[in-house]
Formats: C-alpha cells, sequence, structure tokens
C-alpha cells in the first residue's frame, strides 16, 4: 500500500486528534507548509514537520 504526504498527514492528524496519552489541547494545521502545531495543557508548543522521502526503503 502505498501512502503519499497528504494522506500520512491525515493519518498522523487523527492519531495525535484521537490520543488520550499527551494533554492536547488544539492542533493547527499548516496545510500549506506541511507543518503541524501541536498545543498542549502545559502551555508546551511542538511542531512537526512532514516530508516525504524520494528514495526506497
Amino acid at each position: 500500500m502505498r501512502v503519499d504526504l497528504n494522506e500520512f498527514k491525515d493519518k498522523l492528524f487523527d492519531i495525535l486528534n484521537e490520543t488520550e496519552h499527551l494533554p492536547i489541547i488544539d492542533i493547527v494545521v499548516e496545510d500549506k507548509r506541511n507543518r503541524m502545531k501541536i498545543y498542549l495543557s502545559d502551555g508546551a508548543l511542538f511542531k512537526i514537520q512532514c516530508e516525504q522521502e524520494k528514495e526506497k526503503l
């Protein structure tokens, strides 16, 4: 099964949005920049940058 970058970002968002293991209060998606900002209840901010490698494993 091949997964493109947009599908990967969608699945990653779903996983983060549904988790009960992190105190996430907001997820801001910057789709054109392929980036997500994850805000936690303790005030922490994490950024996830998604890029697809062209190399095959």
